[in-house]
């Protein structure tokens, strides 16, 4: 109530601060409780999914990767990883058949550290009991099959998968994140996030080989350090 000078007395301006900070509660909390922006992916065509998650993967700083595969075979079996990668830099460990093998892979350089029938199985007869159990650096010839162990060589190998993505979008959840699914014609269903990045979350295939690849810590997965006391294969002739 103004007073005889005119001006508002004391409650009254009590009052106003009052209203003054509940109103602008009320707009801080309206802005923070839309939850995380959408990049779109839900909108987009099943092609455009395919290769704004792919182009997204090859950005990524560094993501953990964890995938089996299922050959069918009975001699062969089938295999698994779990790895880190940030760019050109990967470590983890892989199965082959029935034995699992430690990996740092760092530029051109491919560090493994398997058991005697490991070394065996990859040619090294002769040295296997020596070698087993020790980190060795492979020679060009073997590290190349190892090439896809990088964010680049990994993607590399799933563009065939989802440049053939095909019908539907469809919204869902996948570990918590808001997600779609997309099937292609191969037998390929792709789970990749809404928010944030467009990044893949995770990829199925059926058919001749049945495999899985789930990706997850994204920014915040971290590589092991290249071993310093590791045996050189091409020092063996």
């Amino acid at each position: 109530m103004p007073t005889r000078s005119g001006l508002p007395s004391k409650a009254a301006r009590r009052v106003a601060a009052l209203v003054g900070a509940l109103l602008l509660a009320g707009v801080m909390a309206g802005c923070g409780g839309d939850g995380p922006k959408s990049n779109g992916l839900e909108k987009a065509s099943a092609d455009q999914v395919g290769d704004r998650t792919l182009d997204a993967f090859r950005h990524a700083d560094n993501v953990r990767v964890v995938g089996r595969l299922a050959s069918g075979s009975t001699e062969t079996g089938g295999s698994t990883w779990d790895l880190r990668m940030a760019g050109t830099t990967t470590s983890g460990t892989f199965t082959s058949g029935s034995h699992k093998i430690d990996v740092v892979k760092s530029g051109a350089d491919t560090f493994i550290r398997g058991d005697e029938g490991y070394y065996k199985e990859i040619g090294e007869v002769d040295a296997a009991s020596l070698l087993a159990g020790r980190w060795v650096r492979l020679t060009p010839a073997q590290a190349d099959k190892y090439r896809f162990l990088t964010v680049e060589g990994l993607a590399l190998s799933l563009t065939e998968y989802l440049s053939s993505l095909s019908g539907p979008v469809t919204t869902t959840t996948f570990a918590s994140r808001d997600a779609v699914l997309v099937k292609g014609t191969s037998g390929v269903t792709l789970y990749a996030a809404t928010t944030g990045d467009p990044v893949p979350l995770r990829i199925d295939v059926v058919g001749g080989t049945n495999s899985r690849i789930e990706f997850s810590e994204y920014g915040s997965a971290t590589t092991a350090a290249v071993p310093n006391d590791a045996v050189d294969l091409a020092s063996f002739g």
